[in-house]
């Protein structure tokens, strides 16, 4: 729900933002945000650890832009406590897919 069309440098509120960003709030209260998204992973460290002890953690992400700003960021956190926190710019993420699909690619073969 963007209920704004501008801040006070031009940039208008992204199509995928549901915050309201209302008068009065603090600069750096101000930010876009997406809806969350949510998941569930199995994180560990194999290398240290023993995979019997990997455990499911929940994640949410999303879309985060600050209003005085022209990059967006992808951040993916744990919904409880910081076994997971990634957050990278959409450029970045684009990058880490491709290492990804790269990986996913070698696992499959």
């Amino acid at each position: 729900m963007h209920d704004h069309t501008d801040d006070a440098k031009g940039h208008p509120c992204p199509t995928w933002c549901r915050d309201a960003h209302g008068p009065g709030a603090l600069p750096d209260d101000q930010h876009h945000a997406s809806p969350p998204r949510h998941s569930v992973v199995l994180t560990g460290d194999p290398t240290l650890v023993p995979d019997d002890r990997a455990g499911a953690s929940g994640v949410v992400g999303r879309l985060v832009c600050r209003i005085d700003s022209d990059l967006t960021w992808v951040e993916i956190l744990s919904e409880e406590g910081r076994d997971v926190r990634l957050v990278v710019t959409i450029d970045s993420a684009r990058r880490l897919m491709v290492l990804l699909e790269e990986l996913l690619a070698a696992a499959e073969s």
